[in-house]
């Protein structure tokens, strides 16, 4: 169905705007974050430096830390260059900058990615709770079935 084999890749990438729909489809103009299947470290800073240029507000917000940033671990690596982090860390940066940015619709691609069996539990548990407590949408492609489920 899509460039790279996955028909659920593609309707991901259709919703975020990355990809045409077939036939000339108007698609509806939907306030998305997406949380893309591959991840490149492309930020030269830290990841404090990351997201205080990206999810501010979010950021700083004691509620935001308490329910996404502290679940995932992301505090302990506020002070590492985005360009030195592992598979792992880099995934649960990335979890954190999709929830940061408000949204209607969340996408997201393989978050369990690069995570070990417990961060993958905490993972799935945070972004239910985050998407449960604010009323919102979430996509997600995910091959790992406890994770999805």
């Amino acid at each position: 169905m899509g460039q790279n084999g996955t028909g659920k890749t593609t309707f991901i990438k259709l919703l975020a705007g990355l990809e045409a729909p077939l036939d000339g489809v108007k698609l509806p103009k939907l306030n998305v974050s997406y949380k893309p299947q591959t991840i490149s470290p492309k930020f030269k800073g830290t990841v404090e430096e990351l997201f205080m240029s990206k999810i501010q507000k979010l950021w700083m917000d004691p509620q935001f830390q308490s329910d996404v940033v502290r679940p995932l671990k992301v505090h302990e690596l506020k002070d590492l260059k985005v360009q030195d982090l592992s598979g792992g860390e880099l995934q649960r940066s990335a979890i954190v900058l999709a929830l940061g940015k408000p949204a209607d619709v969340y996408l997201l691609d393989e978050p369990s990615a690069f995570l070990d069996s417990e961060q993958r539990i905490i993972c799935s548990k945070v972004i239910r709770r985050y998407i449960l407590n604010f009323k919102r949408t979430c996509f997600m492609v995910e091959h790992d079935f406890i994770m999805a489920s």
